[in-house]
């Protein structure tokens, strides 16, 4: 059986923050609703255990489509919230690097784990996804609809690449990396990636 792991549909620009949330919590655009609509008929052919969302909205309205369509309700984990990229939300690129040198040269050289400024490694982010993705009924079809973030890290991590290495990975709007358990072998493989409908 799998995990389908979608990266939440294209987000709204503005300010959306509110109180609760670290970050912005942005709506998904009209595209995004249409490519939410996509993913009803990709997931209509296969039996659905459980869906879960971040806390983020962006995560949920992807995802509202097929969880009517199966009749369930997506539960909400902030385990699978984006990785916590501290101070730098809001920060340009010559500030950040200005500001936070080591971790700027860390950033660009991907040899070792490293600190976002006020906020988690890569590492911390990979136990969060990973406690909820090792906990799901392997024998059952699951999915996560998370961020481009978390779906690299857990991509990295079921592939045995340091968490630090997600760069290596591109993973589009409102695509599907789907994870499939293989009982015989007591592992999981990646039969697709960043797959976009």
């Amino acid at each position: 059986m799998s995990i389908y792991v979608v990266r939440h549909a294209e987000k709204q620009s503005g300010d959306f923050h509110h109180e609760g949330l670290k970050f912005n919590d942005q709506p998904i655009t009209k595209a995004g609703m249409e490519s939410a609509r996509r993913l009803v008929a990709f997931f209509s052919p296969i039996d659905i255990a459980s869906i879960h969302v971040s806390e983020y909205l962006r995560t949920q309205q992807t995802i509202a489509f097929v969880a009517e369509s199966k009749g369930l309700v997506p539960l909400v984990d902030r385990r699978i919230n984006e990785i916590d990229i501290g101070v730098i939300e809001e920060m340009t690129d010559t500030q950040v690097e200005e500001q936070y040198p080591d971790f700027w040269a860390a950033y660009h050289t991907r040899d070792h784990e490293f600190r976002m400024p006020g906020g988690e490694t890569g590492h911390e982010a990979q136990m969060r996804i990973r406690s909820l993705f090792d906990s799901l009924d392997r024998t059952k079809n699951h999915i996560l609809c998370t961020h481009e973030g978390l779906t690299r890290i857990l991509l990295c991590s079921v592939l045995g690449l340091p968490a630090y290495r997600r760069h290596l990975f591109s993973i589009d709007y409102a695509s599907i990396t789907v994870f499939e358990y293989l009982p015989d072998f007591h592992c999981w493989t990646v039969p697709k990636v960043n797959m976009v409908l």
